[in-house]
């Protein structure tokens, strides 16, 4: 514990040994008085024990007062001198900024179903985060802005998770056509097919170079940290604007670590370029569909996203009035509570 002001307490302390001293003569000066007494008062009544023990108490309570008096005008230097502690504080950065980018051709289903169930659990453990959702098929789709608000967030996961799991069962035959299939098939779709007889379909360049350009405020706030969860077979049938390895250099300027999940019958060619690619920004390539291999990349990309915060530590000072008030609160209503009593 440290005070701010030190000289307030040697103040306060001088004033009470001047009144210590100034209590000490005046007690003094009193037991020297030769005049005769002070007042008349009958013997017999200081021979009554009872006057005795008035006597006594009246004393003792009298030098109480005293030290109830010195003990607050140091509380009161004590408080003034402003105590505080100081400690250095862990501050955890949340600055992370993670956009989910899915190729959305059917070829990816079963990875991106898993995948999302996997994340929703991660979403619900943010705090303070932005999550951002883009999907892409011919054409890439800004499905979910990057926002901390993870109601939102999970809502939209959901959706696109029903969609895929409903679009599994009905080309696998466990449903028929109906409008709720028509509905959520839809909203994983919708825009994802622009030019689609003109450009082809995967078209995963273009998809990924939309999600680096989708963290909007990258010049305002570039010390954020900055993920991209791609997920996709690189499986390309069409014409790009931007190529996969162009978009892997468009990340990199601008300091986005990519981490790839591919499905699990991807070409060797394809699986290495996107390997090649996400770790060229500093990320991890993983593939799989299977459940268990899925939660554990999900957890491996969550472990890793949160080494890539700074870990700040800040030094704070605590100021730390309340106790010393609780006492000069006490010793000030004992001190006028014995006043009081002592007609004083």
């Amino acid at each position: 514990m440290e005070l701010k002001n030190p000289i307030a307490l040697y103040i306060c302390a001088g004033v009470a040994a001047a009144f210590v001293i100034a209590t000490f003569i005046t007690i003094k000066m009193k037991r020297k008085f030769k005049g005769g007494k002070k007042a008349f008062l009958p013997e017999y009544i200081r021979l009554q024990s009872m006057y005795k023990t008035r006597i006594v108490w009246y004393t003792i309570l009298k030098y109480v007062l005293i030290v109830l008096i010195i003990a607050s005008l140091l509380i009161s230097g004590f408080l003034m001198a402003r105590p505080y502690k100081t400690e250095s504080k862990q501050i955890n950065s949340y600055n992370r900024d993670i956009i989910l980018c899915m190729d959305i051709s059917t070829t990816c289903d079963n990875l991106n179903a898993v995948l999302i169930d996997k994340l929703i659990d991660v979403v619900k453990e943010l705090n303070g985060e932005r999550f951002g959702i883009v999907i892409f098929n011919s054409s890439p789709v800004l499905l979910c802005p990057l926002t901390n608000d993870y109601e939102y967030v999970v809502d939209t996961l959901e959706k696109v998770k029903e969609g895929l799991e409903m679009r599994i069962d009905y080309y696998n035959g466990k449903i028929i056509f109906s409008d709720k299939l028509y509905e959520s098939e839809a909203f994983i779709t919708n825009g994802t097919l622009v030019d689609n007889e003109e450009r082809g379909s995967s078209i995963i360049g273009d998809g990924l170079a939309a999600a680096a350009l989708d963290f909007y405020d990258y010049e305002e706030k570039p010390d954020r940290t900055r993920v991209i969860i791609l997920s996709t077979d690189n499986e390309l049938l069409g014409e790009e604007i931007m190529t996969l390895p162009e978009s892997g250099e468009l990340c990199q300027e601008r300091d986005i670590t990519v981490f790839g999940v591919g499905t699990e019958k991807m070409v060797d060619a394809d699986r290495q370029m996107m390997k090649d690619v996400v770790e060229g920004t500093g990320g991890t390539f993983y593939y799989g569909e299977d459940d268990d291999i899925v939660e554990n990349i999900v957890e491996d990309i969550r472990k890793q996203i949160a080494t890539l915060d700074d870990t700040r530590y800040e030094i704070v000072e605590t100021e730390l009035p309340e106790k010393s008030f609780k006492w000069l609160i006490f010793t000030l209503s004992c001190m006028l509570l014995l006043a009081f009593i002592l007609k004083v």
